[in-house]
């Protein structure tokens, strides 16, 4: 064992570099570390009330709290634009939403998109504002590109969400309400409008059926499944008692459920 020993000669090494350079470094790691995580907690806090800047009169920080919105509704609306099953001119309830579809799909999107544009922008901003020599531009782009995925990872969730209730729509479901809508395209909620009106008003006798559509006298009809987490817009006609998908599979509605919207559309029309 000695002898291994006296064979093997471990050379003696002197440190050679500045011990205050070292921690000097270390100190703004910390701090710049710290600096990164409140402006990112400060973007994130931006990004939720970035809608508010269309109440905001004082143009410096309306410009500052629009920018994570609008690169949001850019994001929907240019690069990924997101289509609105209903006319401009019949839109009711929740359709200044973005997704027609998913409520879910719209909270993915608004806020949270929103959100995490914001705590990217500003936690970007505090990683600029480090010791270049710390931060470097290597360890910001992995930095960005950590956020880049989750805000992506977001955006395909809340595409899939919308696409889901979407084709979930065609099977209709567990109705919450109805929104009716009138020739002029003004509309109204059953839930308040029709308030004996039921889901199983509307699923008595509802079967595929096969008829001759006739187009020029069909009203958009909006239900809201699941507890309002969905909505499907169809077309519906009347007279003939049917209902027709957004793929256009048309089905018989009761007879029952026709005499209640009728009674009420025809009533409102006469007290307008």
């Amino acid at each position: 064992m000695e002898e291994m020993k006296d064979r093997i000669r471990i050379p003696g090494v002197t440190y050679q570099g500045d011990d205050r350079k070292l921690k000097e470094r270390i100190f703004k790691f910390k701090a710049g570390s710290f600096r990164i995580a409140v402006f990112t907690l400060v973007g994130l806090f931006m990004g939720f009330y970035s809608d508010t800047y269309v109440r905001d009169t004082f143009f410096p920080t309306k410009l500052i709290t629009a920018v994570p919105y609008k690169i949001m509704e850019a994001i929907y609306q240019s690069v990924l634009p997101v289509q609105n099953p209903i006319p401009p001119d019949m839109r009711g309830w929740t359709w200044n939403m973005i997704f027609p579809y998913s409520y879910v799909a719209n909270l993915l999107a608004e806020p949270l998109t929103t959100v995490l544009i914001g705590g990217a922008l500003y936690g970007s901003l505090g990683y600029f504002t480090g010791d270049k020599r710390v931060f470097t531009l290597q360890r910001f782009l992995k930095f960005a590109g950590c956020w880049c995925m989750v805000i992506l990872l977001v955006i395909g969730a809340a595409f899939g969400f919308n696409a889901g209730a979407e084709a979930a729509n065609e099977k209709f479901g567990k109705i919450e309400d109805f929104f009716f809508y009138r020739e002029d395209g003004s509309g109204f909620s059953g839930k308040y409008g029709i308030p004996e009106l039921t889901e199983e008003d509307f699923y008595q006798g509802f079967a595929p059926g096969d008829v001759v559509r006739d187009r020029n006298g069909e009203l958009p009809l909006g239900i809201y499944f699941d507890g309002g987490m969905r909505y499907g817009l169809y077309r519906i006609h009347y007279e003939k008692q049917y209902v027709v998908t957004e793929q256009g599979k048309v089905y018989h509605i009761s007879e029952e459920f026709v005499r209640y919207v009728k009674d009420e559309i025809e009533s409102n029309s006469r007290n307008r």
